[in-house]
């Protein structure tokens, strides 16, 4: 009996590898309140997955120049949250809202510190 719980366990770890893309709000230390319409397409591209484990690359616009930055990331034991670790600085804390809906809040924190509010659907290609 432990034996099929623990593989019905392994096989409800979701699958996100593929391309996100999406928006949201923000607030930073220097630029105030960021709203939709400023802050342009966030895209998630994760490349690669091995059980809980993931990585893979962001691309965002920062002083109106596009910005890539990889990172590695970490799906929780109740295969609803994740964490990510951002290679050039900040976290982010998510929510798995369904198999091609994502959510998650960025922080960064010290001088120049930013929170933001996201919201990514997988790209369907």
């Amino acid at each position: 009996m432990a034996i099929s719980v623990a593989g019905i366990c392994a096989a409800e770890i979701p699958n996100l590898v593929g391309s996100w893309a999406g928006t949201g709000v923000g607030y930073g230390e220097e630029e105030g309140y960021v709203d939709e319409a400023n802050y342009g397409i966030l895209t998630m591209n994760i490349t690669e997955q091995r059980g809980r484990l993931f990585n893979g690359e962001m691309t965002f616009r920062e002083d109106g120049a596009a910005v890539v930055e990889g990172f590695a990331g970490a799906i929780g034991s109740d295969n609803k949250t994740f964490y990510v670790a951002e290679f050039g600085s900040g976290y982010d804390v998510g929510t798995i809202s369904s198999e091609d809906e994502i959510g998650f809040l960025y922080l960064q924190d010290g001088e120049g510190g930013w929170v933001f509010i996201d919201t990514l659907r997988r790209v369907l290609e």
